[in-house]
């Protein structure tokens, strides 16, 4: 019997052919099943190590591999271990803004709450790290509970993450795959799929540098995403974020957000400078601003450390416990986030963009893009500003330089894709953030849907899980979007950025409808830029 090539040989041995003349790219392209470039660009059990280990199956995954380490049950346990140069598994019942940190630094993520388009996976797709959301899991001090498998805290567990197909969690350390991405040819014959692609783009999300340079080697065509407030997430800046949260008064926000800006310069100015005149998309401020704060006993005390070393006035724990509470609201997601920001507290984003204007001098034309835009009034406030009686309001337009610059709408909301007509007036451009438009078009939270949606599977109540594959009723709002969008601007620039921007599907409906790019995780390009060369020769061969 035959053995089977690995993805890497398949890879060479298709790239061989082309080189020898013996087939052209197009038949190479076609020849490759995009299910195989996992097996290069993440980690995958090694079957026979997971013989008779204990195991739970099920769940949704939320970044795809496998990965093996000890399990920790908090972000600073989690830490402390990697200091001591061990492989880690973060394990929760949900991830914060605090966790980032320890996301980045963990093999992979289990949490009880989220999903595939929810926070702990959004950031671990970008890192390269696993993600698993098991809705079944308990955790009761240092023992976690999932079904029948119970594992302790610093115990080893092997996570497996499959795109398709049914997740697993093992109690016991599994073999894994090495992939090489660098000796792969991966890069090479990524390099012939980009031939194939006439006008489709193919960006990342990308908010750091890493992300940016990773991107870029993986053949991203610019940043189609960069969230800002990612950026604040990391622990050196969290707390001055949270200083301007909680400042009493216009100066004390104003001191704190001074801070921000320097920040938020030098790191969109490295981005500029590594993308080297692509397109680079910035997000302007889109999360609650709750999500910045405390979330834990731990961080509490880690913060108001932080408030006894810095030189302002004393504040007590209760004081900063009674300004959290404050901020909480019922339905945060629907709530006060986005462009709302902005209209009620407009210098926050007036600090994001003087630091793009300052960070991008001729290195990049930037495109800014304001979140959560529910009609085209909000669009054309944050754009170009109002005046009335008493007051005034800067907008985007009135603090911008001489560089070309565009200024664009995430089309999010049901009611945004309606209105799309009236808001390309004031917007150049479109990006639409398929993962809240999935949820406020269909009512299902990004966060908890996990716990109900393998049932719909199973009985046809959705195909799909609407949060990797691009719904119906969604497909449909985005191309009113597109048609009604053009009709008032017809050289309207459009985007999808959510997190189905990789899916094959969702990639030959936005070259259908007429989107110029999607954008998706940097470890996700390359599956992205083969389905759109695969979808272009279809394409081709169907005269269309």
């Amino acid at each position: 019997m035959n053995r089977k090539k690995s993805a890497e040989e398949e890879i060479r041995f298709l790239l061989d052919q082309v080189k020898q003349g013996r087939i052209d790219a197009a038949h190479a392209v076609k020849a490759l099943d995009i299910s195989r470039l996992d097996e290069i660009l993440h980690r995958l059990i090694k079957a026979p190590s997971v013989e008779g280990l204990p195991k739970w199956t099920g769940g949704i995954s939320g970044a795809p591999g496998a990965a093996v380490g000890r399990a920790y049950f908090s972000a600073d346990a989690l830490l402390l271990a990697r200091k001591r140069g061990e492989a880690c598994i973060l394990v929760l019942p949900s991830a914060f803004a605090g966790d980032v940190k320890a996301i980045e630094a963990a093999a992979g993520v289990l949490t009880a709450q989220g999903g595939y388009a929810a926070h702990a996976s959004v950031v671990a797709r970008q890192y390269g790290t696993v993600s698993l959301v098991a809705p079944e899991l308990t955790i009761t001090g240092t023992k976690a509970v999932l079904g029948s498998l119970v594992f302790c805290e610093g115990e080893s567990i092997t996570l497996d993450a499959p795109y398709d197909g049914e997740p697993s969690v093992y109690r016991g350390a599994a073999e894994l795959t090495e992939p090489d991405i660098a000796e792969s040819s991966l890069f090479e014959f990524i390099a012939l799929a980009k031939g194939i692609i006439k006008q489709f783009q193919v960006r990342a999300n990308a908010e750091t540098p890493t992300d940016a340079e990773r991107a870029l080697s993986f053949g991203a065509d610019g940043i189609g995403l960069c969230r800002t407030e990612h950026m604040f997430f990391q622990p050196g800046r969290i707390n001055t974020f949270r200083e301007m949260i909680l400042s009493e008064g216009a100066e004390a926000r104003q001191q704190a957000l001074e801070k921000l800006r320097i920040m938020q310069r030098d790191d969109f100015y490295r981005i500029f400078k590594i993308m080297a005149g692509k397109a680079v998309t910035i997000r302007l401020l889109d999360a609650p601003l709750h999500e910045f704060m405390p979330n834990t006993g731990d961080e509490l005390t880690s913060y108001m450390d932080h408030l006894s070393a810095s030189a302002g006035a004393p504040i007590s724990p209760a004081t900063v416990l009674a300004r959290i509470e404050a901020l909480k609201e019922c339905n945060p997601m629907l709530g006060h986030r986005g462009c709302r920001i902005a209209v009620s507290y407009p210098e926050i984003y007036a600090m994001q963009v003087s630091a793009i204007f300052e960070a991008a001098h001729a290195l990049v034309h930037p495109e800014i893009m304001v979140p959560l835009i529910m009609n085209a009034a909000e669009m054309k406030l944050i754009a170009y500003g109002k005046r009335v009686t008493g007051a005034e309001y800067a907008g985007i337009a009135d603090m911008a330089g001489p560089l070309p610059y565009k200024i664009g709408a995430m089309i999010e909301l049901p009611a945004a894709a309606l209105g799309a007509g009236e808001i390309a007036r004031y917007a150049q451009f479109f990006s639409f953030g398929t993962n809240d438009l999935t949820q406020t078009t269909l009512g299902l939270s990004r966060d908890d849907a996990a716990g109900f949606l393998p049932a719909y599977t199973r009985y046809d109540l959705l195909p799909d899980n609407p949060f990797r594959v691009l719904d119906r009723g969604v497909k449909e709002l985005i191309a009113l979007a597109v048609d009604r969008g053009r009709l008032a601007r017809p050289d309207l620039v459009c985007g999808l950025c959510g997190e189905q921007g990789a899916d094959p599907a969702a990639i030959r409906f936005c070259m259908e409808v007429g989107i110029d790019y999607v954008s998706c995780s940097p470890y996700a390009v390359p599956k992205a830029i083969l389905a759109a060369a695969q979808a272009e020769l279809d394409r081709a061969d169907h005269g269309s």
